[in-house]
């Protein structure tokens, strides 16, 4: 009998054990995070998704701008409170409690007659679903740091681009009424995806370099995402300045225009995967840009090309946020941010400017007679300054690569280890000991070379273990080299 419940208590365990296994997949555990993105495009941008109300409302596009901020007011002030030690993962029951009240509350957003009805309900429900997303963002963003993820673009360029052609098509193409329930299910199922990561027991962040020593990669972030920024803010002004009655397919354009961002994703994931070429990610960046001045030419050539110009603006603005989770993923995993800063980041600016170029856009078309006569110069002001952009760009190109697969000089290492004793504290002995493992010494070389015993070493040793959390001397080696290595 004893045996026969050991036998049924395997069988028991077997499908968890094997959903874990599934979700510890390279390209699997993107899953989750992308439908998270998926609610919010499938949300904002399919027709039916709100039963009472056109998807051109202006209470609609007032609750997109209000949710909008409070994505990014919260993704920055979550950030600003973790600081470089402390962790929302920590609190294990906002994993739980984020995604049903984000479904509860999209749910009444969609659904309720009363929601739209009265503009300050819909305000209050977007704000809180901005918080609530801005939570689920880190919480996601601390888990790839756990697992180390690599964010290769075959993987997450692949997962994000079917997810989103997926759940964006199905809401476009159900009812009314199941549109809102299957959006409403979008965050169920990516805190599910979540709880079940967490099976894998991994806890351990990428030790940070010191803040010195982190302080170029800080710089590289804030540049590019000074840029994305700016180019954010000029794909959504050309999507929101198009009249949208001159698209052939109307209100549904913008649904087409983040389904050609899915389409494109995949493209960049296809070129990738063909050119086997590690550093893509990198190289690709500054095109969008060149996309994005193309889409502003043919929105000046002719009316006939409004379409095409407003599906690439729209595509284009929905995978900068995306390009910059795998340009910071990178940084986190070698230790020059925390997740939290890094998505932040990587949400925060792209989010803040396609809310400033959409809110531009608006005022233009509450002003039509000013609008009709500066809206050529603005879309030439953007295009120069979008040309412009390109130069540091891809300067910064260079800069990551080099902080992230460039052999660190003999300068760099020493420097480190200086931050290194200051940051944690290290004793004279112990940066001393420290100094000489960067230069290749073993144990007994050190004990030889400093006149003490190996025991007395490897006890300096455990300690500097202890005051960096690091577990073994390759851990070390490679935190002193700061953590460059292909990726």
């Amino acid at each position: 009998m004893a045996n026969q419940a050991e036998d049924l208590k395997g069988q028991g365990t077997k499908p968890a054990a094997s959903l874990t296994s599934l979700a510890a997949r390279p390209a699997a555990k993107y899953v989750g995070f992308a439908l998270l993105l998926a609610w919010h495009y499938a949300l904002w941008f399919a027709p039916h998704v709100f039963t009472h109300t056109e998807l051109l409302d202006e209470r609609v596009t007032v609750s997109w701008l209000v949710n909008l901020g409070a994505t990014v007011l919260f993704l920055f002030l979550i950030a600003l409170a973790l600081g470089r030690k402390r962790h929302l993962s920590s609190f294990c029951w906002l994993g739980h409690v984020t995604p049903v009240l984000m479904a509860a509350a999209t749910l009444l957003l969609c659904v309720a007659p009363f929601s739209l009805t009265v503009p300050g309900v819909a305000y209050l429900l977007s704000f809180f679903l901005g918080a609530a997303e801005a939570v689920m963002w880190i919480l996601w963003g601390e888990r790839y740091a756990c697992v180390k993820a690599n964010f290769s673009i075959k993987h997450i360029g692949t997962v994000f681009g079917f997810t989103l052609l997926a759940c964006v098509g199905l809401a476009l193409v159900l009812p009314p009424v199941a549109s809102a329930i299957f959006v409403a299910l979008l965050p169920l199922a990516s805190g599910g995806l979540l709880t079940l990561a967490r099976r894998d027991g991994a806890r351990s962040f990428p030790p940070l370099l010191p803040k010195n020593a982190a302080h170029g990669g800080f710089k590289s972030m804030v540049v590019v995402c000074g840029i994305s920024f700016v180019a954010s803010v000029a794909a959504y002004f050309l999507a929101a300045v198009i009249p949208w009655e001159e698209l052939p397919t109307r209100e549904v354009s913008f649904t087409f225009g983040i389904m050609g961002g899915a389409v494109l994703m995949l493209g960049i994931a296809g070129i990738c995967i063909a050119s086997k070429d590690k550093v893509n990610i990198f190289k690709l960046y500054p095109w969008l840009l060149v996309f994005e001045i193309v889409a502003f030419s043919l929105f000046m050539a002719d009316g006939a090309l409004y379409f095409p110009a407003f599906i690439m603006a729209v595509g284009i603005s929905s995978i900068f946020e995306i390009l910059l989770i795998m340009y910071f993923g990178i940084l986190t995993s070698k230790g020059y941010n925390t997740p939290a800063l890094a998505f932040s980041f990587s949400g925060g600016f792209v989010r803040a400017g396609i809310a400033v170029g959409n809110t531009l856009a608006v005022a233009y078309e509450h002003a039509p007679a000013v609008a009709q006569a500066v809206t050529p110069e603005t879309c030439l002001a953007f295009i120069c300054v979008l040309a412009a952009l390109l130069i540091p760009l891809v300067r910064q190109e260079f800069s990551i690569l080099a902080l992230t697969a460039a052999p660190p000089s003999k300068a760099e290492v020493d420097e480190i280890c200086i931050e290194v004793a200051k940051e944690f504290s290290l004793s004279a002995r112990e940066r001393e000991i420290l100094e000489l493992i960067a230069r290749g010494y073993t144990t007994n070389t050190i004990s030889v070379k400093l006149v003490i015993s190996p025991y007395t070493v490897n006890t300096h040793i455990r300690h500097i273990y202890e005051k960096m959390q690091i577990h073994k001397r390759s851990e070390l080696l490679n935190y002193i080299n700061m953590q460059r290595s292909d990726f």
